[in-house]
């Protein structure tokens, strides 16, 4: 797969983040150093969907319509409904504060996985990895994390994905049921040290694509976790990226640089998401 030259989609952003989709075809993002959630219509119009005045980061909706966003400032997990109005969801697991949830993901139950990474680095390997039932209980599925980052699933839900930022791997588990990880192993490492792999997206033929933060690569690696193609991110430092677009083939990139959104037209399907698409 050759190298795709991305295209400037969105300017002056502040840490942008968490990009998503909606049904309709709307792209959702976050600004973390701007405490704002914004919308983009397919037509191009810009808007402020909802500010959290905090610090928000990964996001992704529910299948009601819901989007369920990381607040890792407000150490909590919070829900902007589509009216514009949003709540605090969650913000303990057992008796103890969420220290800084970063990114999250739906499983086909209507459940969700997020990562905690607050607080944790190489010499404090304190991250944690939490499972969010439907009804809203709450347990926690991993620790000892380095700094746990982004998290994607397969579209068969029986394998989840999982960004250990500083090593520089992503870990794969098979998930038996919703919220039990079992088997855990190397998936896939970045080569070089400068590379911080952060957020990521799957496609329809079950490749992930990765958002390497520092090196200004997007990578693409098969569900047999080799390195298909790298592809320009538009600057240094992608945080994360999602499809979308008329046919589902647009690779939206948050980056951290320019603080900007670009768009690349890979040619390739991206996951269903919903269960209309």
């Amino acid at each position: 797969m050759p190298g795709l030259t991305p295209t400037l989609l969105v300017s002056d952003q502040h840490f942008p983040e968490g990009p998503c989709v909606d049904r309709a075809g709307n792209l959702y993002w976050v600004n973390g150093s701007g405490a704002n959630v914004c919308m983009r219509t397919p037509a191009g119009e810009l808007s402020e969907f909802v500010n959290t005045d905090g610090g928000p980061n990964g996001a992704a909706f529910a299948a009601n319509g819901d989007l369920y966003i990381c607040e890792p400032r407000l150490h909590a997990i919070v829900i902007a409904h589509p009216d514009r109005t949003w709540q605090t969801y969650l913000t303990a697991c057992d008796g103890e504060a969420l220290r800084g949830p970063n990114d999250l993901v739906f499983d086909a139950s209507g459940g969700f996985y997020f990562t905690d990474p607050g607080g944790s680095k190489p010499d404090n390997p304190i991250g944690t990895v939490h499972f969010v039932t439907p009804a809203g209980d709450i347990s926690t599925v991993e620790t000892g994390m380095q700094f746990p980052n982004g998290i994607a699933m397969t579209d068969d839900a029986r394998t989840l994905t999982l960004v250990e930022t500083y090593p520089h791997r992503i870990w794969a588990y098979d998930v038996p049921e919703p919220g039990v990880l079992r088997n855990k192993r190397l998936y896939w490492e970045h080569p070089s040290e400068k590379a911080l792999l952060d957020g990521m997206a799957y496609d329809e033929e079950g490749n992930l694509w990765v958002a390497c933060f520092g090196v200004g690569e997007i990578a693409v690696v098969s569900a047999e976790g080799k390195t298909i193609a790298t592809h320009d991110a538009g600057g240094l430092r992608p945080t994360n990226c999602c499809f979308g677009g008329d046919d589902f083939t647009t690779l939206y990139i948050t980056e951290a640089e320019t603080n900007c959104l670009y768009a690349l037209e890979t040619g390739v399907r991206g996951q269903k998401l919903y269960p209309d698409m």
